[in-house]
């Protein structure tokens, strides 16, 4: 190996699949611009039901459940998702602008709470990943 070479930096979750739920339109983008220079493979749904179709139809190491859902509570979605096909697996993170409670719901991994940053989700990221979860 040519030690003069540049060298090609990785994105820290190159590969990751994740599926997030946020109801805001300004909530979607800006997760989206968050996610991409970490290199996650996202897919942002605006709603309970599109998350349960994608979920059906695609697999995901992580999901990010919106807790303020208007069409459905958060953790009955978390529930729901984590009992479909693509997500059975995946951990599932609430994210809300709630204080993080003492005990987390069950169907919960970890907890974001809004406002984040893009150190708060490398690190979120980092705890939850499947190669964390492996080595751990």
């Amino acid at each position: 190996m040519d030690p003069t070479a540049p060298t090609t930096l990785r994105p820290p979750h190159e590969d990751l699949r994740l599926l997030a739920v946020e109801d805001h339109g300004i909530g979607r983008v800006l997760l989206q611009a968050m996610l991409a220079p970490l290199g996650v493979d996202a897919t942002v749904v605006a709603d309970g039901l599109s998350a349960l179709r994608v979920a059906e139809r695609e697999t995901f190491d992580v999901v990010f459940v919106d807790l303020g859902l208007p069409d459905v509570s958060g953790e009955r979605l978390a529930a729901d998702l984590a009992r479909t096909r693509g997500a059975a697996n995946a951990a599932i993170v609430a994210v809300t602008g709630r204080s993080r409670p003492a005990e987390l719901p069950a169907v919960f991994v970890d907890w974001l709470e809004k406002p984040f940053s893009v150190r708060d989700l490398d690190a979120l990221l980092g705890r939850c990943s499947p190669r964390a979860v492996r080595t751990a």
